[in-house]
């Protein structure tokens, strides 16, 4: 896969959680499976491409600190984003601050990956 195929992909990724994601809130508890199942495989999917993209890069040219940091930063936001959203899935109510950083937390994710895969990819 290009890497022009790999950014269409992962932006595809993107959009369609934030789809998924916007259609699970508004819908309410209990959330529907098959659109709440969506939601997490192309979450994992795309974790999964983006751990491989980091992977292939790091084979072609060791990465510099910069890039390890951004990652690292990535990382967290995707961490944050998934501990939220399961917080937000379980039956008890979750303070109302899990509710604003689901909103927010995924946001700064994509800016951060944008700008890790930037980094990555102007040193191939």
């Amino acid at each position: 896969m290009s890497t022009t195929q790999r950014i269409i992909v992962a932006s595809v990724a993107f959009v369609l959680i934030f789809i998924s994601g916007i259609w699970l809130s508004r819908s309410g508890k209990p959330y529907s499976t098959p659109v709440f199942t969506i939601h997490k495989l192309v979450g994992l999917g795309l974790g999964a491409l983006l751990v491989a993209i980091v992977y292939q890069t790091h084979q072609v040219a060791p990465l510099g600190g910069l890039e390890i940091a951004a990652i690292a930063v990535t990382v967290l936001f995707f961490v944050g984003t998934v501990a939220a959203g399961g917080l937000l899935s379980i039956d008890k109510p979750a303070p109302a601050i899990v509710g604003t950083l689901h909103l927010v937390v995924p946001v700064l994710t994509v800016l951060s990956t944008g700008g890790t895969l930037y980094l990555l990819l102007r040193s191939i």
